[in-house]
């Protein structure tokens, strides 16, 4: 399936077509590959989920592959460069749900403006227009240079950061989430904590890189923790051969035990 919708399409002026076939690479050998750990992963995670972690790393030691360890500071600065351009595209982009053309529309209204305003307000949920004004902002005279720009900026620092990164490994490894889930309604209450569970992921949304989340394991509650796999542009297949390899090595160790807790 994932060949399929990876082909080249000659109609689609925005397609590269996949240069390797998963199906034919899915099943290799890691070894000698080589795993890349970046520290500031690894920083402000819960203790239980770097463990998890940790251990993953132990079982691709075990199956013949390299790891490498360094610094990438530049993806400190991935998560509010993340939210500053979503939330400009955000409000680029959805400016054209205004109940004119297609889309939602309000059905009590008084003259076209109070018809945009109540199709906008009833359209859209809490977070939409919280991105909306947070964009809506940043691109604003006066405010643009300083947010909307800086970010560009940053975020070419960081696309450099990881072909430095795939320079000395061949994927890296990184915890998906610096937690695991929230208790029910928490995370409605505290959008900022929301944003901030997204530290880890959204470096490669930045960089447009592909990567996998994978299970390795379990915090006390039982709740799981993920881990991802990342990789270099077009390297889909070598990411889900190495996740493949993963699962298939863990499998025999999460009969034996919960992911490393003793059953």
């Amino acid at each position: 399936m994932f060949d399929a919708i990876s082909d080249y399409d000659p109609k689609d002026s925005t397609s590269q077509g996949s240069k390797t076939k998963t199906y034919d690479t899915i099943n290799n050998d890691i070894k000698g590959m080589k795993v890349g750990i970046a520290r500031e992963y690894l920083e402000g995670i819960r203790e239980d989920v770097k463990e998890a972690v940790q251990n993953a790393v132990k079982v691709y030691e075990s199956l013949g592959a390299e790891v490498v360890y360094f610094d990438m500071p530049a993806i400190k600065y991935a998560l509010p460069v993340y939210y500053i351009i979503a939330c400009a595209e955000a409000s680029s982009n959805l400016g054209r749900y205004d109940g004119i053309r297609y889309g939602f529309k309000a059905e009590h209204y008084n003259g076209t403006h109070d018809m945009m305003c109540r199709t906008r307000s009833e359209g859209f949920g809490d977070e939409v227009k919280r991105r909306i004004l947070l964009g809506t902002y940043v691109l604003s005279a006066g405010y643009y240079d300083a947010y909307y720009k800086k970010a560009q900026n940053l975020r070419g620092t960081i696309v450099k950061a990881f072909n430095e990164a795939f320079e000395q490994c061949d994927f890296i490894l990184a915890p998906t989430v610096p937690m695991t889930a929230f208790e029910m309604g928490r995370a409605v209450s505290d959008p900022v904590e929301t944003y901030q569970t997204d530290i880890c992921t959204v470096p490669v949304n930045i960089a447009g890189l592909p990567a996998v989340s994978v299970p390795c394991g379990f915090d006390s509650d039982g709740l799981p923790i993920g881990m991802q796999l990342i990789g270099n542009k077009f390297e889909e297949a070598k990411i889900l051969n190495a996740a493949n390899a993963y699962e298939k090595a863990a499998s025999q160790n999460f009969k034996e035990t919960k992911w490393g807790v003793k059953l």
